[in-house]
């Protein structure tokens, strides 16, 4: 099986890097799978320049995006995943700017093609809110007969004014890992 992961946080191995590798550890109780890691943070991605563009043609990835940057790595790591993992700190509500980026340019591959017959998982570390993004995805998981799996996990105690490290919380932690092993055993039966 192979899997995808987009990794949002600027931090790496920080609390949602933590989260996909226990969901990744999960997933390998079920036998072996190729992996392949993209850390926005790290990579130059131009933005999508949509509508003034349509360099793509906006039918869904047969001319692919005109713009040529690290992208053009992620768009085949996409069409072969079986398994999408998104695993991203949220920021004033939403995912962060370095994956929103990274996501926005996928307009190019809008088709089932890239999308279709997958399983998405949103691993989300938050504040104070995280609904937007698991509507986000549900709608697209949706639209394309895909399936969505999300488990978020605050990281902000409002009682105490905290922040929680995700290795306090071993509740999410065992959750992430459920659900790695979870999908893994569903894909390969």
């Amino acid at each position: 099986m192979r899997v995808l992961v987009l990794h949002g946080s600027a931090r790496k191995g920080g609390d949602t890097d933590t989260l996909a590798e226990r969901f990744l550890a999960g997933m390998a109780e079920e036998g072996r799978h190729e992996v392949r890691h993209f850390y926005a943070i790290d990579m130059n991605i131009a933005h999508c320049r949509g509508a003034a563009c349509m360099g793509c043609g906006g039918d869904g990835g047969s001319a692919g995006c005109v713009v040529q940057d690290d992208m053009q790595a992620v768009y085949p790591a996409l069409r072969e995943a079986d398994v999408v993992v998104l695993a991203t700190p949220m920021f004033w509500g939403y995912m962060t700017s370095q994956l929103k980026t990274l996501l926005d340019r996928l307009e190019a591959a809008v088709s089932p093609a890239y999308f279709g017959g997958k399983d998405f998982v949103l691993l989300i570390g938050y504040r104070h809110y995280y609904g937007s993004m698991v509507e986000w995805l549900n709608r697209i998981t949706r639209a394309f007969g895909s399936r969505c799996h999300s488990m978020a996990c605050q990281t902000y105690d409002p009682e105490t004014d905290r922040d929680i490290p995700i290795a306090e919380s071993p509740k999410c932690l065992e959750e992430a890992f459920a659900l790695g092993r979870q999908i893994a055993a569903s894909c390969s039966s």
